[in-house]
């Protein structure tokens, strides 16, 4: 996890009877000065607020009025992300006679004077929301929260709540508390906030407020946060039918090796994690070397860049989009050389690792067949992608995992383990294991899997689990969409015709289900002769539109093999793609 951005409420949190002491001050300049950047976060009227406070720079927003009112400091400008209440709506509560607040949004009052702001509202036909927090009755613009006061704040800065940490006390802080990645409760905070909350202080408010601090700092030991049950990534279900889920914050804080032999479904599912991660909000940036992730571009919030119809930006260009957007990106290298190829990669790991420090996204970098980028230890990429381990938010997927530099391997703390077989492999995994406290039989059993089953290997909590299982379907609406093709007949303008070498028709498949029948019949020197030409590839990508098929027929199409051996090839490939979609529908 990448903490960049701390976020306080103010009183009861910050304050001890309305006052900043002067060392929870220092404690505050401390943590700015250590790289965080920090949110104050209240249900104060804007001009209520101390002088010292709402004039200093050591807040970079000032979210104000319960999230109605929001003061950058740095361009000295205020913004009403929720706009104003509606002026007969204010004149009507201005008149009670009643003790009555007035900010730059809302309206308050104090209890026992809520029943005489209801009965406005109601006769008003609407048009706010009321908010009770510790005795105060606040009438607000509708949507106007700290929770989404705090989101619309970080996304002016360029920062994410999934880097955000969220410290309160109160009522009103409960919709910071479910928005924020981490939420802490100070000891004197209400039950249900405590409740709410991934860790509480042993302190109260400025104490409290001060002991996270030198936490976060390394002055003591990290706090101990619960695990978020909506953030769990379900990955599939055991033999008993109880889920297997890793949780997000496993991924983003650690890095995690995907790792089988060649079609044993371990890109797949990379791909289901992906789907999940980027669903939650995390920001994802994925390096596609083959075209395995194309599909991908039918998720919302997702950008592919690259593959057939284009060669990438440069490396500034992508830093760009991620930086100033929320967008996750998949890099397609399918074009590339080997050389250029890893030049390009080992640039961006550079400038993703600059771009994390700074703004703390992506938060997930995916590297799919890390065998063929990373294999010298002392090389560039190996030396980026050490760093990248070491700092946590990183995946790779192999097929070859003893061609992989041993101090990535060892920094993988959790694992998504798929059929390997190839005894060298096997081995190497099982020193790995063995090394991170996994029992080393387990590798006697990856041989045995069936395409389709995993096993998940990490560390939670201090404790060792391993868990084997069988992978539900993925999400991908592209994906569903491809099961119109495995029986349905297509037009006879989409059809593939097979043909000789002297162009004389041989065949013809109207579905997937009757291409990959036709595989078995159709002459070897055809197959090659429409395997070689690339025509199998243009089939299956531009009338099928299934990408992750495509790519494979065309890997096979640079593999050499004729005759029989072709024709196996060729029939595997396929029928494993039409079992996979069989699965997913």
């Amino acid at each position: 996890m990448r903490l960049k951005v701390l976020a306080f409420d103010y009183d009861g949190t910050l304050t001890v009877d309305g006052t900043l002491s002067d060392v929870t001050w220092a404690a505050l300049e401390r943590a700015r000065s250590a790289g965080y950047v920090l949110l104050l976060v209240t249900g104060r009227i804007l001009d209520r607020l101390p002088d010292r406070v709402r004039h200093a720079d050591l807040f970079a927003a000032i979210v104000a009025e319960n999230g109605a009112v929001v003061s950058f400091s740095a361009r000295r400008s205020v913004a009403l992300p929720f706009g104003r209440l509606p002026p007969a709506l204010v004149e009507a509560l201005m008149a009670l006679d009643q003790p009555i607040e007035r900010g730059l949004a809302l309206v308050a009052t104090w209890e026992p004077h809520s029943w005489a702001v209801e009965e406005v509202l109601r006769q008003a036909g609407g048009g706010a929301v009321i908010e009770f927090n510790k005795g105060a009755v606040m009438v607000l613009p509708p949507g106007a929260t700290k929770g989404a006061g705090l989101q619309y704040a970080l996304g002016e800065l360029g920062y994410s709540l999934h880097n955000t940490l969220a410290c309160g006390d109160a009522e009103n802080d409960h919709s910071m508390f479910v928005m924020a990645e981490v939420a802490v409760a100070v000891a004197n905070a209400s039950a249900s906030v405590q409740a709410q909350a991934d860790a509480v202080m042993a302190g109260a408010a400025d104490e409290g407020v001060r002991a996270l601090i030198g936490a976060l700092l390394g002055d003591s030991p990290m706090l101990a946060l619960r695990s978020r049950v909506d953030r769990d990534l379900r990955l599939g279900v055991d033999a008993a039918g109880q889920a297997v889920a890793i949780p997000a914050d496993l991924l983003v804080g650690g890095t995690l090796g995907i790792v089988g032999a060649s079609r044993s479904g371990k890109s797949w599912l990379a791909g289901l994690v992906l789907e999940q991660i980027s669903g939650l909000g995390y920001q994802c940036c994925v390096i596609d070397p083959e075209g395995d992730y194309r599909t991908l571009r039918a998720l919302p919030h997702v950008l592919v860049l690259g593959g057939d119809e284009s060669r990438l930006p440069d490396v500034v260009t992508v830093l760009t989009i991620l930086e100033y957007t929320t967008v996750s990106v998949v890099l397609d290298f399918s074009l590339y050389a080997a050389g250029a190829r890893d030049a390009y990669v080992a640039a961006l790991l550079r400038g993703l690792r600059a771009l994390r420090h700074a703004r703390g996204r992506p938060h997930w970098i995916l590297i799919d067949e890390l065998q063929n980028l990373c294999q010298q230890e002392g090389g560039e990429l190996a030396h980026e992608l050490h760093l990248g381990a070491q700092e946590g938010g990183l995946a790779f997927v192999a097929y070859r995992p003893s061609q992989l530099p041993a101090a990535l391997l060892s920094a993988a703390g959790n694992w998504l383990l798929t059929p390997l077989r190839l005894p060298e492999e096997l081995a190497t995994m099982a020193g790995v294991l063995t090394a991170q406290g996994q029992d080393a039989a387990l590798c006697t059993v990856l041989p045995q899997l069936s395409r389709g089953d995993a096993v998940l290997c990490s560390v939670e909590a201090d404790a060792v689990r391993c868990a084997a299982f069988r992978a539900v379907g993925r999400a991908s609406a592209h994906v569903r969409h491809l099961h119109k093709y495995l029986l349905a007949p297509l037009p006879a303008d989409k059809q593939f015709c097979f043909r000789d070498a002297l162009g004389r028709a041989c065949g013809q498949a109207a579905s997937l289900w009757e291409f990959r029948e036709a595989l078995h019949m159709v002459a070897t020197a055809s197959l090659q002769f429409h395997l070689l030409r690339g025509d199998f590839e243009a089939w299956v990508s531009g009338v099928l539109r299934d990408e992750p098929l495509a790519g494979r027929l065309r890997k096979l199409a640079h593999a050499g093999l004729t005759g029989e051996v072709l024709r196996g090839q060729l029939v595997e490939v396929v029928d494993d793609r039409y079992a996979e979609l069989e699965r997913l529908t």
